[in-house]
């Protein structure tokens, strides 16, 4: 039920959809209306106007992933647990060439930290998480990085039956990890509501998070030559999802 509702509702859930919307709407009743909604029209074209030109988005983000910019030492690994989410499943099906999107960090970190502890194992899960699917899914475009890669399939154990971040972790706890030392991999402004949901399954993991988008030194010069009005929703759109992403879970676990 929460993956339909949450796929369903998805596009209403996105604040840029839903202020245009609601521009457009009110801009309409205040033309063919005797009753004006100027009040409601202005509120909306100021949160518009501040979204678009401020790095609201990027303050949103900086809250989500400032707990985990430094990691504890890691003296035994044996366990990684990647999330999907970097994968492009239809470009990469079509051209038959490998296609990540801006959290392909997810991938590559995982290969490293295998490396790094050879007697590790590497947890990957997700398949599919689209209304509609196909045969196509999120892990066989990892398996096609991890052979580019040249990296030991038989080190890598794919769960593709899953769907969501909470499909993907409970799918985990029914692996028998008891005593084990486990690392969750997943985008920096994820990793909060991914620890919450592991707490939650009584989970023992710890974060490594990675694709981090809000972390720089923040200058007015910088920002100006850099101003991106497409990237300040980009950016609050990500921090809006995760934020619903929080407390839908909080209210319905």
């Amino acid at each position: 039920m929460y993956f339909y509702l949450s796929k369903l509702l998805a596009p209403l859930l996105n604040p840029t959809n839903l202020l245009f919307i609601f521009l457009i709407f009110f801009y309409l009743l205040n033309l063919k209306s005797k009753i004006k909604f100027k009040l409601i029209s202005n509120i909306v074209l100021i949160l518009v106007l501040l979204l678009s030109f401020f790095p609201l988005g990027n303050l949103g983000l900086r809250y989500l992933e400032k707990d985990y910019i430094l990691e504890d030492k890691f003296y035994k690994v044996d366990n990684i647990i990647v999330l999907a989410g970097s994968e492009m499943i239809a470009s990469t099906e079509i051209t038959k060439k490998l296609s990540l999107n801006s959290g392909s960090e997810r991938l590559i970190i995982s290969a490293k930290l295998a490396l790094d502890y050879p007697n590790s194992k590497i947890y990957y899960l997700g398949g599919d998480g689209r209304l509609v699917k196909s045969k196509f899914n999120e892990a066989d475009v990892a398996k096609i990085f991890y052979s580019n890669i040249h990296f030991d399939l038989n080190r890598v154990i794919f769960i593709d039956n899953t769907r969501n971040t909470i499909e993907n972790l409970k799918a985990f706890k029914k692996i028998n990890t008891l005593n084990q030392s486990n690392i969750l991999i997943t985008s920096a402004f994820h990793m909060k509501r991914s620890m919450l949901i592991a707490k939650e399954l009584d989970l023992n993991i710890k974060p490594f998070a990675v694709d981090f988008r809000s972390v720089n030194k923040f200058n007015i010069l910088d920002y100006y030559q850099r101003l991106s009005i497409a990237e300040n929703w980009q950016t609050f759109n990500i921090f809006f999802r995760e934020i619903i992403g929080i407390l839908a879970f909080k209210l319905l676990k």
